[in-house]
């Protein structure tokens, strides 16, 4: 959000990268947001007042994904939702692991592709632990605001394409559009409060949920 005349009104959103390779632990995406928090009071950057330090998301994909997640942790309230895309199974992670019991606050929106073998949507009841983004989904306590689906059709790196899958890391099969629309929306809505955003997403009766062409296995505990 953007300030004018000393009240907040909507607007875009200033987004920060880290350049590190290595984002799972989440610090470097923790320092990343702490940049902007000290330009926005900094008389000398052009963020200078503009920007609203108390509405900050942290979104990532695979190992970026677990760093978001671990940024939000880490972050003790400074980062008030994360959206992890393509978050990897626990089998998968062999250090950095997002501690779940520790999310505690904030609020967190899982994506996935149907086809992904890394972060599979369901696991069976025989499986143990956080091996899927339902198992992540369930692990996160009643109290915190979640909502979870799964696009249908793409596999891990889809959302690496630019847009589509001529750029992308492969695999992929049909790129990023896909990963465009509730995404920003799940922004707008907890970081904005944006009224219609927040009406895609509220528990059985949101938009997302009826939308079945593209999208599976959506839940949300949202109000």
């Amino acid at each position: 959000m953007r300030r004018s005349s000393g009240t907040w009104r909507p607007g875009g959103f200033v987004v920060i990268a880290t350049v590190d390779q290595m984002t799972g632990a989440g610090q470097t995406i923790l320092d990343g947001a702490n940049v902007l928090i000290a330009a926005n009071g900094n008389p000398a950057s052009i963020f200078f007042n503009k920007l609203n330090t108390a509405q900050i998301g942290a979104f990532g994909h695979s190992q970026g994904a677990n760093g978001a997640m671990n940024a939000l942790i880490k972050s003790t309230g400074t980062i008030k939702t994360v959206l992890p895309i393509e978050l990897p199974a626990r089998i998968w992670c062999v250090a950095n692991c997002v501690p779940m019991p520790s999310f505690t606050q904030g609020s967190v929106f899982f994506l996935d592709g149907s086809l992904d073998p890394i972060s599979p949507p369901t696991q069976s009841p025989q499986v143990s632990g956080e091996q899927s983004i339902a198992g992540y989904y369930d692990a996160v306590p009643a109290g915190v605001a979640k909502l979870k689906g799964t696009l249908k059709g793409p596999t891990h790196n889809d959302v690496t394409g630019q847009p589509d899958c001529a750029t992308a890391q492969p695999p992929c099969l049909i790129g990023v559009f896909g990963y465009l629309g509730y995404p920003t929306a799940w922004m707008m809505f907890q970081l904005q409060g944006d009224a219609v955003a927040h009406g895609a997403f509220v528990n059985g009766t949101g938009e997302m949920f009826s939308q079945t062409v593209n999208w599976e296995h959506v839940a949300s505990n949202i109000p």
